[in-house]
């Protein structure tokens, strides 16, 4: 028997669950990849992520790490962090032994398709996945207060059965789940409350939290979307003891282990420079290698946004606004800024509220502000990953994901919510998913994910009923005691999702639009997050009015 909440399950019932969910991965795997048979590649170039994170073990395998991030940019360069080149040396190293030397050969294995080769990068996907995603959502969802064991392992299985994610990472192929594995974990870290009365040992945890977050952002610069919502929380965990000395002690000790991981990390690109064979500017010193690189993580030249996403520049892209081509280019990084720190706002407030009240929370004994101190860190990552997709620049179809994956552990605070937003994510990704044909794989992940949903809708209405202050009674307050409007939000928006699927099947499209479809799942998709980042706000600004309410009467009567 294992271990769950509030009692045992079966071990068997458990890695039946798990089985089946990793069985699903390896199903989506035999579908196709991104640019699979150069199926929408041009003829001088392979296209595709799977290419692409072929070739990065291809070149970190062969070529000095100096040259890493110059070699040959016009063919997939390398344009992730550190800690992804140092992970795909160790593939091309694996797939040099495993597969054979001609599966990462320089050059000459580029548009290497072969099935050997396939079943091994599905199989690093898997393993990552496994190792670091189950195992943060297993952790994260063993803390979170539940009213029996049954909605404990719901809220596990609907988490790592999301549609959106395996068919990212196990369809079209990425490595997302490894930078979301240690968002979470360092989440989970952040939040702990050892029993200690040493304050210094409470705060390690914030210490190592620190270290996997650092390492999240240097897998994946998308990570940036949780920082604003993790350095909120941990500015307040700072704040949150009486001394000014021990404040600033804690965000100095903070500081240096962001600056020490990150050195660890990026110092061997400042100690090796570029090989004169590479066919690129040489830069004077370290720090011009080092800016080159940050260049490549963040390509401003690419424009606003990329594809048809569902976000705020390319919704008013369309005509009569046509945004991008009213605002100079040159000004559009830093309108996206203002208006992404703009919409961070909320969320960062309430979480640097939510550090505060940690350490008088655990000088008064109260553990369940812990508990709250991870659902308020996993809706804010949430809330401000909304914020960057809707706002920021040069954004992705699949950076959903990064709002996505925290969401997914606290379906229980709001079942109807995070169900309905699920679904919209995996829906937004229709365009990208039709390029990489995997139409078959998103009709079964998803018809799964509702399947699971409807056997999970019988305890969670009993849930939600029950939880005092959630989410659902929120919203009735929030509309004088009726919930109607929600529930037509949600019907309304399922059956608009269905209607465009249907329209798209029986209509042709005029030659004059080609564009037509995305451009609607591109207007309707961001319309349906901008729902979702309000609602996350108000989840947040709820919990912060709350708090500060009990505050202000603990200061009125401190005898109470």
């Amino acid at each position: 028997m294992m271990k769950s909440p509030s009692t045992t399950v079966p071990t068997s019932l458990v890695i039946f669950l798990l089985t089946s969910l990793i069985l699903l991965r390896v199903l989506v795997g035999f579908h196709p990849h991104s640019g699979q048979d150069n199926h929408h590649g041009k003829e001088d170039a392979y296209g595709g992520d799977y290419e692409a994170q072929r070739h990065w073990m291809e070149l970190t395998l062969h070529l000095p790490i100096g040259d890493w991030y110059r070699y040959d940019l016009q063919y997939w360069g390398l344009d992730y962090p550190p800690l992804t080149a140092y992970h795909s040396y160790l593939c091309g190293l694996a797939s040099h032994y495993l597969v054979g030397p001609e599966s990462v050969e320089l050059d000459k294995s580029r548009a290497y398709e072969d099935v050997t080769h396939k079943s091994f990068m599905r199989g690093t996907v898997l393993v990552f996945d496994v190792l670091l995603y189950f195992t943060a959502v297993w952790k994260i969802s063993q803390r979170l207060h539940f009213q029996n064991v049954s909605e404990w392992l719901w809220t596990v299985v609907l988490a790592l059965a999301q549609p959106a994610i395996i068919l990212i990472d196990h369809g079209h192929f990425q490595y997302n789940t490894i930078s979301l594995g240690l968002a979470l974990w360092s989440f989970h870290f952040m939040t702990l409350e050892q029993n200690d009365n040493n304050r210094s040992a409470k705060f390690s945890g914030c210490v190592y939290g620190s270290i996997l977050f650092c390492g999240a952002l240097n897998f994946k610069q998308m990570s940036l979307y949780y920082a604003p919502a993790v350095f909120a929380y941990l500015l307040g965990r700072c704040a949150s003891v009486p001394s000014f000395q021990g404040r600033v002690g804690r965000f100095c000790l903070l500081g240096i282990t962001v600056i020490v991981t990150f050195a660890v990390l990026w110092w061997p690109f400042a100690l090796h420079s570029p090989q004169d064979t590479i066919d690129t500017e040489i830069s004077e010193g370290p720090f011009d290698w080092i800016l080159h690189i940050v260049r490549r993580l963040f390509p401003f030249e690419r424009g606003l946004f990329e594809g048809k996403v569902s976000n705020i520049w390319c919704a008013l892209s369309t005509k009569p606004f046509s945004i991008r081509r009213r605002i100079p280019q040159d000004l559009q990084p830093m309108l996206a800024l203002l208006l992404t720190l703009v919409l961070i706002i909320p969320p960062c407030v309430a979480l640097f509220s939510a550090g505060q009240r940690t350490n008088k929370s655990h000088v008064a004994g109260n553990k369940g502000e812990t508990e709250n101190g991870l659902r308020m860190i996993l809706w804010g990552s949430t809330s401000t990953s909304l914020a960057f997709f809707l706002a920021s620049f040069q954004v992705h179809e699949k950076s959903i994901m990064m709002a996505l994956s925290p969401l997914s552990l606290i379906v229980a605070d709001s079942p109807m919510f995070i169900s309905w937003f699920s679904l919209v994510a995996v829906w937004t990704l229709w365009p990208l998913l039709q390029v990489d044909r995997l139409q078959v794989a998103y009709v079964t992940c998803t018809a799964i994910f509702v399947s699971l949903l409807f056997l999970y809708g019988r305890p969670v209405d009993a849930v939600a009923r029950n939880i005092a202050g959630s989410e659902t009674q929120m919203i009735r307050d929030l509309f004088n005691g009726s919930i109607s409007l929600s529930v037509v939000l949600s019907l309304s928006s399922l059956f608009l999702m269905t209607l465009l699927h249907m329209l798209e099947i029986y209509i042709e499209v005029p030659t004059r639009l080609p564009d037509l479809f995305p451009v609607l799942w591109s207007i309707l998709g961001c319309g349906f997050f901008v729902i979702a980042w309000s609602y996350s706000c108000l989840v947040l600004l709820r919990d912060f009015f709350s708090a500060s309410k009990v505050n202000s009467e603990s200061r009125s009567n401190p005898y109470r």
